[in-house]
């Protein structure tokens, strides 16, 4: 079983909902400030997922983590922002990484390296 961590906001300025916008044209570099709230949720996340990592070994079962949360922090630019979208939608911006193509295409190349490192090693069988 694997578990993939969550895509962060990019919201600045406010919620999506709320005249926040998304309208970075470059990636964030790896010194500047994340969101508190991004961080927090994510060591609650990684800190969860250790703890069944741990109750899942105990019953035989394997559990794999595949952590897209800091990739896709800081990658701002990965959406389409007020661009595509119908005037009425006020220039709210997508920051749900679906626009296609993106950092969200990486995702399944992610997953895809993780099967072959386990098939590789043999153990590909054991998390079907």
């Amino acid at each position: 079983m694997y578990l993939r961590t969550f895509s962060p906001s990019h919201f600045e300025g406010g919620s999506w909902n709320e005249g926040g916008y998304c309208l970075r044209k470059q990636p964030y570099q790896s010194n500047e400030t994340q969101d508190e709230m991004t961080v927090k949720l994510h060591n609650i996340q990684l800190e969860e997922f250790w703890r069944a990592e741990k109750e899942a070994k105990k019953k035989g079962k394997r559990l794999r983590l595949l952590d897209t949360t800091q990739a896709l922090w800081l990658r701002p630019d990965g959406h389409s922002g007020p661009y595509g979208h119908l005037p009425e939608a006020n220039g709210n911006s997508d920051c749900a990484h679906w626009c296609l193509p993106g950092p969200i295409d990486i995702l399944n190349d992610f997953l895809l390296a993780m099967l072959e490192r386990e098939e590789d090693k043999g153990l590909l069988a054991q998390v079907r």
